[in-house]
């Protein structure tokens, strides 16, 4: 790996990052705003919290997706130009 590749690897860890602890928050208002007609307390709680790991894992299940295919174009990138210097 060259430090350019590693840098450009290590900048978008840190905007995916960035990305997911912005989203976490809109999770949690969003599901807060979903949860306020329980009367419960604890069946609010659970419904939230319920809520937010729906929302995260769909978050989740969506970056592993876009990761997977980034990493597909950038093997492909390379295995092309790698074969083209040799």
């Amino acid at each position: 790996m060259t430090t350019n590749t590693a840098i450009k690897h290590t900048f978008l860890s840190l905007f995916v990052l960035f990305s997911l602890t912005n989203l976490s928050g809109c999770a949690s208002a969003l599901c807060d705003a979903q949860t306020d007609h329980a009367t419960n307390p604890l069946q609010r709680e659970n419904n939230r919290l319920e809520c937010q790991r729906q929302v995260m894992n769909a978050m989740d299940e969506h970056e592993r997706k876009k990761r997977k295919e980034s990493d597909a174009q950038l093997k492909a990138y390379l295995d092309k130009h790698l074969k083209d210097t040799h």
